[in-house]
C-alpha cells in the first residue's frame, strides 16, 4: 500500500508557515510497554509518524521544520548488535525516508540531536506521549531558563492537536485502506455466525474473530466486544464470560486493523434464529435511528443534528415498548431518551479507532467532506424496565462524508436487516 508522504509533509509545511514563525514538529515513535518482569506487549507504531512516513519501527522521530534545510530529518539509532542476535535484524527506514523526501540521521542521543535541529525555532509542537523523544525535548526545554534557550524554542504547542487539521481529511488511498478494513471485518462476523448459538460462550466468539483477524494479516482495532443478554448494556463490556441463550441477542462490536487503518462495525444478533416482539420492536428503532442518522450525513451538517435523527427514533421505539410515554416533542425536550441512549452518535475513524478531530461526543462540531465517521445509535437496558427485559442493542457503521452527502463504507460488509439476520443464525 503506497502512501503520499512527501504530499503529507509539504501539506504539514504549508500549515506551519501560515503562521510567519519559525517552527517545527517533532514526531516520535512511541515507547515500549512493559507488561511484566522483562516482557513487553507487542509494539504498534505511533499514528503521527506513519502518517508522515509510513515508518512503524521503535527508536525514530521526525523533525519537520519550516526554517532550515532539510526540511524533514529521521532520527534512527544505530543497530545494536546484540540485540540483532536475538531480535533479528530491524527493518531499515531508509526506503521509506526516501520516499517521503526526508534525510535520514543515525544518533545514539535523539533528545540531543533534535535540539540541535530546533536552533532557530520559535515554537516547538512536542507530543503528549510520556516516554517520547518528542516529549522528552520539550521537559528539557521547559526546564531551562531564557539565558539557557539561547536559540532554542521557548514556546510549544500540541502536536495532536495540529496533525489533526490534516489526518481528519482523508485521501483517497485512505479511503481505500478503510474498506478494506471493512470487508475483512464483516468476513471475519460471516466467520462467526455459525457459531452463534446456544451453549456458545461470549469468548469462544471473541477468540475465532481475533484470530480471524490475525490470519488476514492485521490486529483487532480494539478489544472485541462480544456481549450477550445483559453484558450487551456495558458500553464496553470486555468480560465476555457469559454463556448465550436462546431468545437473547448478542452484541458485537468489532473491527480489524489492517495496513495501520481501522474498521468499526457493531451488529446485534438474536441468538439461535428467534426474537421476542419487544426485542423486534427495539431492534427496528435502532436500525431506523441510524437510517435516520446517516440520512442526515452532508458536508456543514452539526453533529447534534445527526445525533438528533436518531434520538428522535429511539423516542419513537421507546414509546412503543411502552418505556416512555407522552408527546414525542416533549420528551425529546426533556432528552427523555438520555438513560437509554447514553453516548454520542459516533467518532471519527481512520489510523485509530477513534480518530483524530475531537468530533466523539462533540454536539456543536461540523461534518466536513473527506472525515469518516462512525453511525451508531443503541438502546441500553442494565435492567429490566416493563416487558423489556434487560438487553443491549447497537448497530455500527462507518460512513464517508461527500459533499453532497455519504458514503456508506461498510455498506456490503455484513447485514443489518433483522429478517435476514435471523435466516442465517436459524
Amino acid at each position: 500500500m503506497k502512501h503520499p508522504f512527501r504530499s503529507r509533509i509539504k501539506a504539514a509545511l504549508s500549515l506551519l508557515n501560515e503562521s510567519k514563525t519559525r517552527q517545527a514538529l517533532v514526531i516520535s515513535s512511541n515507547p515500549p510497554v512493559q507488561r511484566s518482569a522483562d516482557q513487553f506487549y507487542p509494539y504498534r507504531a505511533n499514528s503521527d509518524l506513519f502518517y508522515f512516513t509510513g515508518v512503524c519501527t521503535p527508536d525514530t522521530t521526525l523533525v519537520i521544520r519550516n526554517y532550515a534545510k532539510p526540511n524533514a530529518v529521521l532520527i534512527v539509532s544505530p543497530v545494536d548488535p546484540i540485540r540483532k542476535v536475538w531480535e533479528g535484524a530491524p527493518i531499515d527506514p531508509r526506503p521509506l525516508a526516501k520516499a517521503a523526501g526526508v534525510e535520514v540521521s543515525v544518533s545514539k542521543r535523539h533528545t540531543q540531536s533534535v535540539l540541535e535541529l530546533l536552533v532557530g525555532a520559535d515554537c516547538a509542537y512536542t507530543q503528549a506521549i510520556r516516554g517520547t523523544t518528542s516529549s522528552s525535548v520539550r521537559q528539557d526545554l521547559s526546564s531551562r531558563s531564557v539565558d539557557q534557550l539561547g536559540k532554542l524554542p521557548a514556546t510549544f504547542s500540541e502536536l495532536e492537536k495540529f496533525t489533526a487539521h490534516l489526518r481528519l481529511f482523508k485521501e483517497p488511498s485512505e479511503i481505500e485502506a478503510i474498506v478494506r478494513a471493512t470487508y475483512v471485518t464483516g468476513d471475519a462476523l460471516q466467520s462467526a455466525f455459525p457459531y452463534l448459538q446456544p451453549g456458545a460462550t461470549e469468548r469462544d466468539i471473541g477468540a475465532f474473530i481475533d484470530y480471524y483477524y490475525r490470519c488476514a494479516g492485521g490486529e483487532p482495532a480494539f478489544g472485541t466486544i462480544v456481549a450477550a443478554g445483559r453484558s450487551a448494556a456495558t458500553l464496553h463490556y470486555h468480560a465476555l464470560s457469559r454463556t448465550m441463550r436462546r431468545g437473547e441477542l448478542v452484541l458485537i462490536d468489532t473491527g480489524i486493523e489492517l495496513d495501520m487503518y481501522a474498521a468499526d462495525i457493531t451488529r446485534t444478533v438474536p441468538v439461535g434464529g428467534t426474537i421476542s416482539p419487544v426485542h423486534r420492536t427495539l431492534y427496528e428503532a435502532v436500525l431506523s435511528a441510524q437510517q435516520a442518522a446517516i440520512s442526515k450525513i452532508k458536508d456543514g451538517v452539526l453533529i447534534k443534528d445527526v445525533y438528533s435523527a436518531a434520538a428522535t427514533e429511539l423516542t419513537i421505539g421507546l414509546k412503543e415498548v411502552g418505556v416512555l410515554k407522552g408527546a414525542t416533542s416533549a420528551l425529546m425536550k426533556r432528552e427523555a431518551y438520555k438513560p437509554y441512549f447514553p453516548h454520542g452518535i459516533g467518532h471519527s475513524l481512520g489510523i485509530d479507532v477513534h480518530d483524530v478531530g475531537s468530533l466523539r461526543g462533540n454536539q456543536g462540531a461540523r461534518l466536513k467532506a473527506g472525515m469518516v465517521f462512525t453511525v451508531e445509535p443503541g438502546l441500553y437496558f442494565n435492567k429490566g424496565v416493563g416487558k423489556v427485559p434487560p438487553c443491549g442493542i447497537r448497530i455500527e457503521d462507518d460512513v464517508l462524508v461527500t459533499k453532497v452527502g455519504s458514503s456508506v463504507l461498510t455498506e456490503n460488509a455484513f447485514p443489518k436487516e433483522l429478517d435476514e439476520l435471523l435466516a442465517r443464525t436459524e
